[in-house]
């Protein structure tokens, strides 16, 4: 609840009304400003419509703060597509003194005006001025992320390169997650779409570590998005962070998109959605497609495969038509598999029965462990997950 003028400075606040048309000089008006700025604005409790009321006042009595409740009124204005009051307003101000808030505002004024050339222009001072590497990082952050965007919308795809890379480097240095992250995927987004992904993983790596402890925000974009050029150990230990931050959609994503038609690639990315207890619909196609041929279904661990794929469908304590559909489709797979082996349709049971090929048998991990035994040189993370022994 907003808190209440105190009665004292009721009667000054009522011959407030205007300032060039008040009788209340500035030093008797500072009470009521300081109230208003420390008990209203800072509390996040002013209302909308005091604020030009409370800048009319701070302008008159030159209070340095007019700045920072100026760039609040033209943030605003421009949330309320009034954009012409808010270029003017933050353009009057910034007559008056440098802003870094009041430009970076500004320039989004002008970008949404259609005014491209001209908002580059203000952030290109914004970020060149001697004084931009003192600001908060998350207002650095901003601004060279806006003027990356902005590059791009014109084209100029390589001009976006040099603040996307500043923006990284600012949101590093001041270990800013939020931002780094999102300079990273914009980073990442830019440069895969020119071609130069080699370029972005040289950009980032050298802050996927800070102080000798990783940060995981940004080795799951680098995972996501350069999975593709990472080298064999980085991508490993990548995955590894993953499996134990418990992240393990970021590990299956990976190996599911890098899978394809390969079918080592294949039983890897299996033997992983196995190990890390995936859902029906990444489990099950994956059984599907290294059961797709006639030659996969004769082979010896077919038989433990499928009954894998029918007993993760089971499990799965989230029904859904979709569970449901791959559960169906898992059986009509083991009946096809049972065939192939010899086995006639009305003997599955048995032979499913025999071979232990049931849930309650525990044939997701035998599953597992049989495939991890199939693997040439399976990753330790997967080793440690399904042989903890070892």
């Amino acid at each position: 609840m907003p808190e209440s003028l105190p009665s004292s400075l009721d009667t000054l606040h009522a011959q407030m009304a205007e300032p060039a048309a008040s009788a209340v000089d500035c030093d008797r008006a500072r009470a009521v400003i300081d109230w208003y700025y420390r008990n209203a604005w800072q509390t996040d409790t002013l209302d909308r419509e005091e604020l030009p009321w409370l800048l009319d006042w701070m302008r008159h009595c030159h209070d340095p703060r007019r700045f920072e409740i100026g760039d609040a009124l033209a943030v605003s204005l421009i949330g309320e597509g009034r954009l012409e009051e808010a270029t003017a307003l933050a353009e009057a101000l910034l007559a008056e003194s440098r802003d870094p808030g009041l430009t970076h505002t500004l320039a989004l004024a002008l970008a949404a005006r259609g005014q491209s050339g001209e908002a580059i222009g203000r952030l290109r001072e914004l970020v060149d001025h001697p004084e931009f590497s003192m600001l908060p990082a998350e207002i650095a952050v901003q601004a060279q992320l806006d003027l990356a965007t902005l590059l791009r919308q014109q084209g100029s795809l390589f001009k976006a390169i040099r603040p996307l890379t500043e923006a990284v480097e600012t949101a590093a240095r001041c270990d800013d997650p939020v931002w780094l992250e999102q300079a990273a995927d914009m980073l990442i987004e830019q440069l895969v779409e020119q071609g130069g992904a080699e370029e972005a993983l040289e950009i980032l790596s050298p802050h996927l570590d800070t102080g000798g402890e990783p940060r995981l925000g940004l080795w799951r974009r680098v995972l996501d998005g350069l999975g593709d050029h990472l080298r064999p150990e980085m991508r490993e230990r990548g995955m590894a962070l993953m499996i134990e931050a418990g992240d393990y959609r970021t590990v299956l994503n990976r190996l599911v998109d890098e899978a394809g038609h390969d079918p080592d690639r294949l039983l890897l990315a299996f033997t992983a959605a196995l190990a890390l207890r995936a859902p029906a619909e990444v489990t099950c196609p994956l059984a599907a497609r290294l059961l797709a041929s006639e030659e996969t279904r004769r082979a010896e661990g077919a038989p433990l495969i499928a009954a894998a794929s029918v007993a993760v469908a089971e499990s799965q304590e989230e029904k859904s038509a979709s569970q449901a559909k791959w559960h169906r489709d898992g059986v009509v797979q083991l009946i096809s598999v049972a065939k192939h082996h010899g086995i006639p349709e009305g003997d599955v049971r048995d032979w499913a029965e025999k071979e232990g090929l049931y849930h309650e048998h525990g044939v997701i991990d035998r599953a597992a462990r049989y495939c991890l035994g199939k693997i040439a040189q399976p990753p330790e993370w997967l080793i440690r997950r399904l042989q903890p022994s070892t």
